[in-house]
């Protein structure tokens, strides 16, 4: 987790960038029932805004295991959906054209 402070300084746009890199099996939005924003509902990023306890969802982005199996993937190829509180605010990919996963 990474907490940036904005100092008291009001926003109303978020920007950022990052680098994401594929080992194994990531599953996506393939969690557990019990998904919310303070549990661990994604493999992948997670951006958000307040404290614990009283979180925002911004966006997210969800890695799958790869583009062909039927299992963990992502919810454009007709897999799980994310949770509600995620609505369409999110990505999904995989970097593995499979089927199956990679070891690394």
């Amino acid at each position: 987790s990474l907490s940036i402070p904005t100092s008291g300084a009001s926003y109303q746009t978020v920007c950022g960038r990052f680098r994401a890199y594929q080992i194994a099996s990531p599953d996506a939005f393939n969690y557990g029932t019990e998904m919310n924003i303070e549990t661990h509902y994604v493999d992948g990023v997670s951006v958000t805004y307040g404290l614990p306890g009283s979180r925002h969802h911004v966006y997210t982005y969800a890695a799958g295991v790869d583009e062909k199996t039927d299992t963990g993937n992502c919810p454009c190829a007709g897999f799980r959906a994310p949770p509600t509180f995620v609505g369409s605010d999110y990505y999904c990919e995989s970097g593995n054209p499979g089927p199956g996963w990679i070891a690394n």
